[in-house]
């Protein structure tokens, strides 16, 4: 069991290693989609709600 568990960890460093890579090669891109995901939220809260817009921006901290 002492190898399987030492076996597991490097695994996961290895996915850390791999997912911190990915993330600094593709930041720009990972930015965009983030941004369009936040402005389709705000949109959608707008329209099914009965707050403001202002309310809205404040709540998701976009303003």
């Amino acid at each position: 069991m002492k190898h399987a568990n030492a076996y597991v960890a490097q695994l996961i460093a290895l996915y850390r290693l791999a997912l911190a890579e990915y993330i600094k090669a593709n930041k720009d891109t990972l930015d965009e989609i983030q941004a369009k995901m936040k402005d389709t939220v705000l949109r959608n809260a707008i329209v099914w709600s009965n707050a403001s817009p202002q309310d809205v921006r404040q709540w998701w901290g976009a303003g």
